[in-house]
């Protein structure tokens, strides 16, 4: 700082401006009814969050390619309605129709073939065919 005597570079600059630009906003107020909300208090191109003053709702307004707005209406779901999803299940679902459409097709009726494990399938007929012919 000898150099420079009249310049105090650290009271000149301000951190406080760049940490506030920094942080995004989001546009919207607490509403009772998805009536209250205003075009005005949407942001042309963007979007406002409008929660119920319950917070049992969240109204997102939004504008749409051609100029009009369209509002969603999200909600919580209660825990008792999610249902555990097992991905084995399915699978397991599956493979069993496809076991009972194989028997059906092997001429068992739908019935377990009497050899565990093994079924009887007639080859279809071997076709010739050449690798490099054109």
């Amino acid at each position: 700082m000898n150099y420079y005597p009249n310049n105090n570079f650290y009271q000149n600059y301000s951190y406080g401006n760049q940490i506030a630009q920094q942080i995004p906003t989001l546009q919207g107020k607490v509403v009772d009814n998805a009536e209250m909300v205003r075009v005005t208090e949407v942001p042309f191109g963007g979007f406002g969050v409008f929660p119920k003053g319950d917070l049992s709702e969240v109204y997102i307004k939004s504008w749409n390619s051609n100029g009009t707005t369209q509002i969603n209406t999200y909600r919580p779901v209660p825990a008792e309605e999610i249902k555990e999803i097992d991905p084995h299940k399915e699978l397991i679902e599956k493979i069993d129709a496809l076991s009972q459409k194989i028997d059906m097709l092997s001429g068992n009726g739908g019935q377990p073939s009497a050899k565990q494990g093994t079924t009887s399938i007639t080859p279809a007929a071997a076709k010739d065919v050449r690798v490099n012919a054109y």
